[in-house]
């Protein structure tokens, strides 16, 4: 008779534990409504998790109630969900919600080259300190979403370009420093991109653009750098010649909503190709009273070099 009772006792207990048991069942899918399989379901707080299958489906037990379950998986954020005997879940969040499809950026770039600066001197004229430019402007690229982290498109921009530099004035003892734009810049290019971790609200990325930079000049040979001296003059003048461009760039990406972006980066133009001239002219009159005039034009040859920008701007 004791022994009777204890049996009983033990199915008894053994049935209120597998009453006790709730049994998850349900299905995961994207913004197409396809499965998604490999998908990592756990209980938010506890350590039961699995992952769903081919098709979708999930299947986990709790041997105690739980009230939250979240679902991860790579290039979407996370969701949690109130728990139910069967579950449908969407996922549909992220940067866009979806593995490929259509991806547009614009953004505003500008920054500063680097390299030696430029002394020009003829007769008592001097033209000195010509810096390195001062590029701003814009891009915008549209491409393909190849997968949740590649992205590859084509994109042009347009950039302005300003150089400056200190005109002497002989005659008058004085020095000015002079700001003038030079060039507009139409950079043409094949763009790639990676993000990492796009599930995350603010994620880092790379971007490679690779082209061509076309340069259209602002300026003529009158109207950039002027000095003045005794009976003469100077004018130096840079005409872009455009290039071969490369522009390598390391940023971060914040989530605004849903397909949107905001993108703050540092790139380097590795291509500025300039190329800088001058014309001198000087004045004399000769013993008869006749005056002469005469001229010179230096080709002072072309340099290649790399301007750091700062960019900020959307992706769509």
């Amino acid at each position: 008779m004791k022994r009777a009772l204890i049996a009983v006792c033990f199915c008894i207990l053994w049935l209120s534990d597998i009453m006790a048991q709730e049994i998850v069942t349900g299905t995961v899918v994207d913004s197409k409504n396809e499965p998604v399989p490999g998908v990592r379901v756990e209980i938010v707080g506890r350590t039961e998790t699995t992952t769903t299958d081919i098709d979708g489906k999930f299947r986990i037990e709790l041997p105690s109630p739980a009230k939250k379950i979240r679902f991860t998986y790579l290039g979407y954020k996370p969701i949690e969900k109130s728990i139910k005997p069967e579950m449908f879940v969407k996922l549909g969040h992220g940067w866009g919600g979806t593995t490929s499809g259509y991806r547009g950026f614009f953004e505003f770039t500008g920054g500063v080259g680097f390299g030696g600066k430029v002394n020009v001197y003829a007769g008592d004229c001097a033209v000195t300190d010509i810096g390195s430019p001062i590029v701003f402007g814009w891009n915008m690229t549209h491409g393909y979403q190849i997968n949740r982290n590649l992205f590859a498109g084509l994109g042009f921009g347009m950039h302005a370009s300003m150089l400056y530099g200190v005109e002497n004035e002989s005659y008058y003892g004085d020095s000015y420093t002079e700001y003038c734009f030079s060039t507009l810049n139409v950079p043409i290019y094949a763009d790639v991109r990676w993000d990492f971790g796009l599930e995350k609200k603010t994620a880092p990325f790379v971007d490679l653009k690779l082209g061509y930079m076309l340069s259209f000049a602002f300026d003529t040979d009158d109207d950039m750098f002027y000095s003045s001296g005794n009976n003469c003059s100077l004018y130096v003048y840079d005409k872009n010649t455009g290039g071969f461009l490369l522009m390598p760039t390391i940023g971060m990406r914040t989530t605004i909503r849903n397909k949107v972006g905001f993108n703050i980066g540092l790139s380097y133009n590795l291509m500025f190709r300039k190329k800088m001239n001058a014309r001198f002219e000087s004045y004399e009159t000769d013993f008869n009273g006749n005056y002469k005039s005469y001229e010179e034009v230096m080709d002072l040859g072309n340099s290649t070099g790399g301007v750091l920008m700062l960019n900020f701007g959307f992706d769509f």
